[in-house]
């Protein structure tokens, strides 16, 4: 007498967000907006609804049928309770925020919120991934620091300023990592040349308005390591096979930006 061979069960699918890049899009902007203050339960409280507005991503994608009918039917339910689990955090931490933050704080809210609808529209339309929705998406993640940051009792200027850059950091990473792609498919050179022209627009940019006095040097130099990446595989015949490596520079150049803007605008 024979026994049937068990077979075990599939892997239930993961429901955190796919979009790797976007996690260090959140996180360093987050960490940033803690660090150039002295965070207390608003800063923290409003941390927490940005991180689970930023899970529910792929709950959201899935029940929308976006990852396909067979996800959706699988495990859409699941799904659900993972979404309802995330809006209640995002409810309760939101609250928070909102009863202990200044008003500036609270004013600073409105842009990344605003910026956070124009994404949704995309991801109904399907558009999240077209060079304007992914820039659209990495503003409106690293704009999660700006209100931490108030809230955390840095000023103004140096929290508009880490914003400012972040934005311009991942905008240029993003063209440049573009770029890569559009090279190995032999798809013409407009995206490398408007990958180049921003790299050195964004740069010099800020380098003459930090020298005019109306940014900060810490802008320029913050940006140094995004720009000296993005033009390195813009000019270098970087193949998409080293997507990885381009991956880990990022990494390395976000954690210098990081750096710099903690040591230059505390």
């Amino acid at each position: 007498m024979t026994s049937a061979p068990l077979v075990s069960p599939a892997p239930a699918r993961s429901l955190a967000p796919r979009e790797h890049g976007a996690y260090g899009q959140l996180g360093l902007p987050l960490v940033a907006g803690l660090a150039l203050g002295r965070p207390g339960i608003a800063a923290f409280g409003l941390t927490i609804a940005w991180i689970a507005a930023f899970l529910a991503h792929e709950p959201v994608l899935v029940l929308l049928g976006q990852r396909g009918k067979k996800a959706r039917a699988q495990d859409g339910p699941r799904a659900a309770r993972r979404l309802a689990w995330l809006g209640a955090a995002v409810a309760l931490s939101g609250c928070v925020f909102l009863l202990f933050a200044p008003a500036e704080a609270r004013l600073a809210l409105v842009p990344p919120v605003l910026l956070g609808l124009v994404v949704m529209a995309f991801v109904w339309r399907k558009e999240e991934k077209t060079a304007a929705g992914e820039i659209i998406a990495a503003a409106a993640l690293s704009g999660a620091g700006f209100p931490v940051a108030l809230a955390s009792g840095v000023a103004l200027l140096p929290a508009a300023v880490a914003w400012i850059v972040w934005t311009t950091a991942f905008l240029m990473s993003t063209l440049a990592v573009r770029a890569v792609i559009a090279r190995a498919k032999h798809e013409g050179k407009a995206t490398l040349v408007a990958a180049f022209i921003a790299t050195i627009g964004f740069g010099a940019a800020s380098v003459i308005l930090a020298l005019r006095g109306a940014l900060p040097m810490a802008a320029p130099i913050a940006l140094a390591p995004f720009v000296m990446l993005s033009l390195g595989v813009t000019v270098l015949p970087v193949h998409t096979r080293h997507l990885r490596r381009i991956g880990w520079g990022l990494i390395g150049a976000s954690v210098a930006t990081l750096g710099i803007l903690v040591a230059t605008l505390r």
